[in-house]
Protein backbone atom coordinates (compact mmCIF):
# COMPACT_ATOMS: atom_id res chain seq x y z
CA UNK A 1 0.00 0.00 0.00
CA UNK A 2 1.12 3.57 -0.69
CA UNK A 3 3.17 4.76 2.25
CA UNK A 4 1.24 8.03 2.27
CA UNK A 5 -2.00 6.19 3.05
CA UNK A 6 -0.90 5.41 6.55
CA UNK A 7 -3.15 3.31 8.81
CA UNK A 8 -3.57 6.28 11.15
CA UNK A 9 -4.93 8.43 8.33
CA UNK A 10 -7.22 5.67 7.11
CA UNK A 11 -8.43 5.18 10.69
CA UNK A 12 -9.23 8.88 10.90
CA UNK A 13 -11.22 8.70 7.68
CA UNK A 14 -13.10 5.69 9.03
CA UNK A 15 -13.76 7.58 12.25
CA UNK A 16 -15.32 10.47 10.33
CA UNK A 17 -17.58 8.08 8.41
CA UNK A 18 -18.55 6.25 11.62
CA UNK A 19 -19.52 9.54 13.31
CA UNK A 20 -21.53 10.52 10.25
CA UNK A 21 -23.37 7.18 10.36
CA UNK A 22 -24.33 7.63 14.03
CA UNK A 23 -25.49 11.24 13.55
CA UNK A 24 -27.55 10.44 10.44
CA UNK A 25 -29.28 7.51 12.16
CA UNK A 26 -30.28 9.80 15.05
CA UNK A 27 -31.47 12.49 12.62
CA UNK A 28 -33.48 9.89 10.68
CA UNK A 29 -35.15 8.57 13.83
CA UNK A 30 -36.00 12.11 15.00
CA UNK A 31 -37.41 13.16 11.61
CA UNK A 32 -39.42 9.96 11.19
CA UNK A 33 -40.89 10.30 14.70
CA UNK A 34 -41.87 13.96 14.26
CA UNK A 35 -43.16 13.17 10.76
CA UNK A 36 -45.41 10.39 12.07
CA UNK A 37 -46.73 12.56 14.91
CA UNK A 38 -47.37 15.58 12.67
CA UNK A 39 -48.53 13.59 9.65
CA UNK A 40 -45.91 15.14 7.35
CA UNK A 41 -45.02 12.68 4.60
CA UNK A 42 -42.27 15.02 3.42
CA UNK A 43 -40.56 14.87 6.81
CA UNK A 44 -40.99 11.08 6.96
CA UNK A 45 -39.45 10.84 3.50
CA UNK A 46 -36.52 13.00 4.56
CA UNK A 47 -36.07 10.83 7.64
CA UNK A 48 -35.98 7.73 5.45
CA UNK A 49 -33.51 9.54 3.22
CA UNK A 50 -31.31 10.17 6.27
CA UNK A 51 -31.32 6.43 6.94
CA UNK A 52 -30.24 5.80 3.35
CA UNK A 53 -27.42 8.32 3.69
CA UNK A 54 -26.38 6.67 6.95
CA UNK A 55 -26.02 3.48 4.90
CA UNK A 56 -23.73 5.36 2.48
CA UNK A 57 -21.56 6.52 5.40
CA UNK A 58 -21.50 2.94 6.69
CA UNK A 59 -20.32 1.76 3.26
CA UNK A 60 -17.54 4.34 3.26
CA UNK A 61 -16.48 3.20 6.72
CA UNK A 62 -16.51 -0.46 5.67
CA UNK A 63 -14.67 0.37 2.46
CA UNK A 64 -11.90 2.22 4.30
CA UNK A 65 -11.72 -0.55 6.90
CA UNK A 66 -11.55 -3.40 4.37
CA UNK A 67 -9.14 -1.50 2.12
CA UNK A 68 -6.55 -1.78 4.89
CA UNK A 69 -6.61 -5.58 4.71
CA UNK A 70 -3.56 -7.09 3.06
CA UNK A 71 -3.92 -9.39 0.02
CA UNK A 72 -4.33 -13.05 0.91
CA UNK A 73 -4.49 -16.43 -0.77
CA UNK A 74 -7.95 -15.76 -2.22
CA UNK A 75 -7.91 -12.03 -2.92
CA UNK A 76 -4.47 -11.60 -4.43
CA UNK A 77 -4.99 -7.92 -5.27
CA UNK A 78 -6.51 -6.96 -1.93
CA UNK A 79 -9.99 -5.86 -0.90
CA UNK A 80 -10.14 -2.43 -2.51
CA UNK A 81 -13.28 -3.18 -4.54
CA UNK A 82 -15.38 -4.12 -1.50
CA UNK A 83 -16.38 -0.47 -1.27
CA UNK A 84 -17.41 -0.36 -4.95
CA UNK A 85 -19.51 -3.52 -4.69
CA UNK A 86 -21.13 -2.31 -1.47
CA UNK A 87 -21.99 0.99 -3.17
CA UNK A 88 -24.07 -0.85 -5.75
CA UNK A 89 -25.87 -2.82 -3.03
CA UNK A 90 -26.61 0.41 -1.15
CA UNK A 91 -27.82 2.13 -4.34
CA UNK A 92 -30.25 -0.72 -5.05
CA UNK A 93 -31.49 -0.47 -1.47
CA UNK A 94 -31.97 3.28 -1.93
CA UNK A 95 -33.94 2.73 -5.15
CA UNK A 96 -36.31 0.40 -3.32
CA UNK A 97 -36.68 2.95 -0.56
CA UNK A 98 -37.33 5.67 -3.12
CA UNK A 99 -40.17 3.69 -4.69
CA UNK A 100 -41.76 3.18 -1.28
CA UNK A 101 -41.55 6.91 -0.54
CA UNK A 102 -42.92 7.75 -4.00
CA UNK A 103 -45.85 5.35 -3.59
CA UNK A 104 -46.75 6.57 -0.09
CA UNK A 105 -46.45 10.21 -1.20
CA UNK A 106 -48.78 9.55 -4.14
CA UNK A 107 -51.33 7.81 -1.93
CA UNK A 108 -51.36 10.72 0.50
CA UNK A 109 -51.55 13.15 -2.42
CA UNK A 110 -54.84 11.52 -3.44
CA UNK A 111 -56.16 11.84 0.10
CA UNK A 112 -54.37 14.98 1.28
CA UNK A 113 -54.57 15.78 4.97
CA UNK A 114 -53.70 18.73 7.14
CA UNK A 115 -50.37 18.58 8.97
CA UNK A 116 -50.60 18.63 12.76
CA UNK A 117 -48.00 20.67 14.70
CA UNK A 118 -46.55 22.03 11.47
CA UNK A 119 -44.20 24.36 13.36
CA UNK A 120 -42.53 21.41 15.07
CA UNK A 121 -42.16 19.63 11.73
CA UNK A 122 -40.63 22.75 10.14
CA UNK A 123 -38.16 23.21 13.02
CA UNK A 124 -37.18 19.55 12.71
CA UNK A 125 -36.55 19.96 8.96
CA UNK A 126 -34.42 23.06 9.61
CA UNK A 127 -32.39 21.23 12.27
CA UNK A 128 -31.82 18.39 9.80
CA UNK A 129 -30.69 20.96 7.19
CA UNK A 130 -28.21 22.55 9.61
CA UNK A 131 -26.80 19.16 10.63
CA UNK A 132 -26.43 18.07 7.00
CA UNK A 133 -24.62 21.33 6.18
CA UNK A 134 -22.27 20.92 9.15
CA UNK A 135 -21.56 17.29 8.20
CA UNK A 136 -20.77 18.23 4.61
CA UNK A 137 -18.15 20.80 5.70
CA UNK A 138 -16.74 18.38 8.30
CA UNK A 139 -16.36 15.58 5.73
CA UNK A 140 -14.94 17.87 3.02
CA UNK A 141 -12.31 19.19 5.43
CA UNK A 142 -11.38 15.66 6.56
CA UNK A 143 -11.36 14.35 2.97
CA UNK A 144 -8.99 17.12 1.90
CA UNK A 145 -6.72 16.52 4.87
CA UNK A 146 -6.32 12.76 4.33
CA UNK A 147 -6.94 12.87 0.55
CA UNK A 148 -9.76 10.31 0.64
CA UNK A 149 -11.86 10.01 -2.51
CA UNK A 150 -14.48 7.89 -0.73
CA UNK A 151 -14.92 10.42 2.05
CA UNK A 152 -15.16 13.22 -0.50
CA UNK A 153 -18.01 11.35 -2.19
CA UNK A 154 -19.76 10.99 1.17
CA UNK A 155 -19.32 14.75 1.72
CA UNK A 156 -21.02 15.53 -1.59
CA UNK A 157 -23.82 13.20 -0.54
CA UNK A 158 -24.29 15.31 2.60
CA UNK A 159 -24.59 18.44 0.45
CA UNK A 160 -27.48 16.71 -1.30
CA UNK A 161 -29.04 16.12 2.14
CA UNK A 162 -29.20 19.88 2.61
CA UNK A 163 -31.37 20.17 -0.51
CA UNK A 164 -33.72 17.35 0.48
CA UNK A 165 -34.23 18.71 4.00
CA UNK A 166 -34.95 22.17 2.57
CA UNK A 167 -37.43 20.55 0.19
CA UNK A 168 -39.20 18.94 3.15
CA UNK A 169 -39.24 22.29 5.00
CA UNK A 170 -40.74 24.16 2.03
CA UNK A 171 -43.35 21.46 1.47
CA UNK A 172 -44.51 21.73 5.10
CA UNK A 173 -44.41 25.55 5.04
CA UNK A 174 -46.48 25.84 1.85
CA UNK A 175 -48.93 23.27 3.15
CA UNK A 176 -49.39 25.04 6.50
CA UNK A 177 -49.21 28.75 5.62
CA UNK A 178 -50.57 28.78 2.09
CA UNK A 179 -53.16 26.10 2.69
CA UNK A 180 -51.90 23.99 -0.23
CA UNK A 181 -51.90 20.72 1.68
CA UNK A 182 -50.73 18.74 -1.37
CA UNK A 183 -47.26 20.39 -1.31
CA UNK A 184 -46.15 18.11 1.53
CA UNK A 185 -46.83 15.05 -0.59
CA UNK A 186 -45.15 16.68 -3.58
CA UNK A 187 -42.09 17.30 -1.38
CA UNK A 188 -42.02 13.56 -0.61
CA UNK A 189 -42.08 12.80 -4.34
CA UNK A 190 -39.25 15.25 -5.03
CA UNK A 191 -37.16 13.62 -2.31
CA UNK A 192 -37.82 10.22 -3.91
CA UNK A 193 -36.47 11.53 -7.22
CA UNK A 194 -33.42 12.94 -5.41
CA UNK A 195 -32.79 9.41 -4.17
CA UNK A 196 -33.24 7.95 -7.67
CA UNK A 197 -30.75 10.47 -9.12
CA UNK A 198 -28.07 9.72 -6.52
CA UNK A 199 -28.62 5.97 -6.91
CA UNK A 200 -28.29 6.20 -10.69
CA UNK A 201 -24.97 8.07 -10.57
CA UNK A 202 -23.68 5.76 -7.83
CA UNK A 203 -24.44 2.62 -9.87
CA UNK A 204 -23.03 4.22 -13.03
CA UNK A 205 -19.74 5.18 -11.36
CA UNK A 206 -19.42 1.86 -9.51
CA UNK A 207 -20.11 -0.12 -12.71
CA UNK A 208 -17.37 1.76 -14.56
CA UNK A 209 -14.91 1.00 -11.74
CA UNK A 210 -15.82 -2.69 -11.77
CA UNK A 211 -15.20 -2.72 -15.54
CA UNK A 212 -11.71 -1.25 -14.98
CA UNK A 213 -12.62 2.14 -16.44
CA UNK A 214 -10.44 5.05 -15.38
CA UNK A 215 -11.20 8.42 -16.94
CA UNK A 216 -8.13 10.22 -15.66
CA UNK A 217 -6.17 11.82 -18.56
CA UNK A 218 -4.53 14.35 -16.20
CA UNK A 219 -2.96 11.58 -14.12
CA UNK A 220 -1.78 9.78 -17.27
CA UNK A 221 -0.12 12.96 -18.54
CA UNK A 222 1.52 13.67 -15.18
CA UNK A 223 2.82 10.10 -14.88
CA UNK A 224 4.32 10.33 -18.37
CA UNK A 225 6.07 13.59 -17.44
CA UNK A 226 7.42 12.04 -14.22
CA UNK A 227 8.88 9.09 -16.16
CA UNK A 228 10.39 11.34 -18.83
CA UNK A 229 12.04 13.46 -16.15
CA UNK A 230 14.16 10.48 -15.04
CA UNK A 231 17.65 10.43 -16.50
CA UNK A 232 18.31 7.73 -19.14
CA UNK A 233 14.60 7.29 -19.99
CA UNK A 234 14.28 7.54 -23.78
CA UNK A 235 10.60 6.81 -24.39
CA UNK A 236 7.41 6.17 -22.37
CA UNK A 237 4.64 3.97 -23.76
CA UNK A 238 1.41 2.17 -22.85
CA UNK A 239 0.44 3.86 -19.60
CA UNK A 240 -2.54 1.93 -18.21
CA UNK A 241 -4.57 2.78 -15.11
CA UNK A 242 -7.54 1.16 -13.41
CA UNK A 243 -9.47 1.89 -10.25
CA UNK A 244 -9.74 -0.43 -7.28
CA UNK A 245 -12.36 1.15 -5.07
CA UNK A 246 -11.07 4.62 -4.12
CA UNK A 247 -7.52 3.75 -5.25
CA UNK A 248 -5.67 3.48 -8.56
CA UNK A 249 -3.22 0.86 -9.84
CA UNK A 250 -1.37 0.86 -13.13
CA UNK A 251 1.62 -0.03 -15.26
CA UNK A 252 3.60 1.27 -18.22
CA UNK A 253 6.51 0.47 -20.55
CA UNK A 254 9.67 2.55 -20.41
CA UNK A 255 12.49 2.33 -22.95
CA UNK A 256 16.09 2.91 -21.85
CA UNK A 257 19.54 2.41 -23.30
CA UNK A 258 19.92 -1.28 -24.15
CA UNK A 259 23.49 -1.29 -22.86
CA UNK A 260 22.42 -0.61 -19.27
CA UNK A 261 22.98 -3.29 -16.64
CA UNK A 262 20.09 -5.01 -14.87
CA UNK A 263 20.99 -3.19 -11.66
CA UNK A 264 20.91 0.22 -13.37
CA UNK A 265 17.56 -0.55 -15.04
CA UNK A 266 16.15 -1.69 -11.71
CA UNK A 267 17.18 1.59 -10.06
CA UNK A 268 15.29 3.51 -12.74
CA UNK A 269 12.21 1.34 -12.21
CA UNK A 270 12.24 1.89 -8.45
CA UNK A 271 12.80 5.65 -8.86
CA UNK A 272 9.85 6.04 -11.25
CA UNK A 273 7.50 3.97 -9.09
CA UNK A 274 8.43 5.84 -5.91
CA UNK A 275 8.00 9.27 -7.52
CA UNK A 276 4.57 8.32 -8.88
CA UNK A 277 3.39 7.11 -5.46
CA UNK A 278 4.75 10.25 -3.81
CA UNK A 279 2.90 12.45 -6.29
CA UNK A 280 -0.42 10.59 -6.18
CA UNK A 281 -1.68 9.31 -2.81
CA UNK A 282 -4.47 7.37 -4.53
CA UNK A 283 -1.98 5.28 -6.54
CA UNK A 284 -1.31 2.24 -4.35
CA UNK A 285 0.50 0.10 -6.89
CA UNK A 286 2.36 0.91 -10.10
CA UNK A 287 4.59 -1.38 -12.14
CA UNK A 288 7.19 -0.20 -14.63
CA UNK A 289 8.42 -2.54 -17.35
CA UNK A 290 11.87 -1.70 -18.71
CA UNK A 291 12.61 -2.37 -22.39
CA UNK A 292 15.63 -1.56 -24.58
CA UNK A 293 15.28 1.63 -26.61
CA UNK A 294 14.37 0.91 -30.22
CA UNK A 295 15.83 3.49 -32.56
CA UNK A 296 13.37 4.44 -35.28
CA UNK A 297 15.06 4.29 -38.68
CA UNK A 298 13.80 5.94 -41.84
CA UNK A 299 13.29 3.82 -44.96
Amino acid sequence: MNEHLQPSKLSKGGGVAAKSFSILVLVGVFEAFVGLVSGSVGLIADGAHSFADAAVSLIVWLGIRFSRKAPDGKFHFGYYRVETFSSIVAALFMIGLGFIILYESYQILLYARQIVNAESAMVTALIATAIALALSFYKLRAAKKIDSLALRTDALNSIKDVLTSLTAFLGIAFSHYLGIIQTDSIAGMIIAFFIFAVSYFTIKEASLVLMDACSCPEIVSDIENIAKSIHYVRRVQNIRLRKLGPYVVGDMHVEVDGNMTVTEADKITVEIEEKIKQEFDEVVEFKVRIEPYKTQTKD
